[in-house]
């Protein structure tokens, strides 16, 4: 199957504390900030941006940002999202220049969530991350990824597989549920999910260029007082050596370094190429001790 998204290049999200927000990704996180008004741009890389925060009087779900790698694309998941029952609306003028994009379309999954679709991405100003921070992993591998949990599985399967033409990484099973983590290039994992009775942003990820970034980032989110979630572990799935951090919209933000990436003998040295997990605080140890479905194979686009 042809694979429509190779990222995840963006997300937008309404916040209600922009000032509250420029702080926390400057001093904590080490992003670039570029406010104009109620807009805050956050940047990781030569992207123009890689978030934008926009305030609001309340804070929303992100609106998930995905780059295709041409025009071709975008019009080929138009029939794709028609065959499958899913309107869609182009963007217009002013959305593009909004995402300095050429071309791309929006629309709502079944759960809820927005995505947008986009390609003809610009680059933007030089970047130099804050003196804090050696850099961010980002590239072919865009922002990071982002874990929800979600009502339906199925239908999220529905979409990342067999309409964008993603890979399902890892099907596990876990006390709460079955979790589903879906990759569109060498990272791990873009997107995740875990099944649930509501829609939830569970958190985003950033992947830092160094062990040292990490660590330091964690001292400054213990300095600023109680909005370390999980200290600092290994993840069983992506490898990811990682801490924890509430965001001031209240969902968490994952700090990690060191993500494994994914080839195509993925299948074959997914078990046996791991190290084993540890940290992350006693929330997580049902995480460590999750394992693929035995009923279940990870899928690749071109199965």
């Amino acid at each position: 199957m042809t694979a429509i998204v190779n990222q995840l290049a963006f997300v937008d999200i309404d916040v209600v504390d922009l000032d509250a927000w420029a702080g926390f990704a400057r001093d904590i996180l080490g992003f670039g900030t570029v406010r104009e008004g109620g807009v805050l741009d956050l940047r990781m890389d030569e992207r123009p941006f890689r978030y934008r925060l926009r305030e609001s009087t309340h804070d929303g779900l992100p609106t998930l940002g995905w780059q295709a790698p041409d025009e071709a694309a975008i019009e080929l998941l138009g029939q794709r999202l028609t065959g499958r029952g899913l309107s869609f609306s182009p963007l217009d003028v002013t959305r593009l220049r909004d995402r300095g994009a050429d071309a791309g379309l929006g629309f709502e999954c079944r759960n809820g969530i927005r995505h947008e679709v986009v390609s003809g991405l610009k680059p933007g100003p030089a970047f130099e991350p804050a003196p804090a921070v050696s850099g961010f992993v980002t590239g072919s591998g865009g922002l990071g990824h982002v874990v929800w949990s979600i009502p339906d599985v199925a239908a999220m399967d529905e979409l990342l597989l067999d309409v964008f033409g993603m890979d399902l990484r890892e099907d596990i099973a876990t006390p709460a549920g079955p979790g589903h983590f879906y990759g569109c290039n060498p990272r791990h994992h873009s997107l995740a999910v875990f099944c649930a009775p509501s829609l939830r942003l569970e958190h985003l990820m950033v992947e830092m260029g160094e062990i040292d970034d990490v660590g330091c980032a964690m001292d400054r989110a213990e300095d600023e007082g109680d909005i370390l979630m999980q200290p600092l572990g290994r993840h069983r799935t992506d490898q990811m050596i990682s801490f924890y951090v509430r965001s001031p919209s209240g969902f968490g933000m994952e700090v990690g370094c060191n993500g494994l990436l994914c080839g195509d003998d993925w299948e074959e040295v997914r078990d046996s190429s791991r190290k084993r997990p540890w940290g992350h605080g006693a929330a997580m140890r049902g995480h460590h001790k999750a394992r693929p479905n035995a009923s279940s194979a990870t899928r690749k686009k071109d199965a």
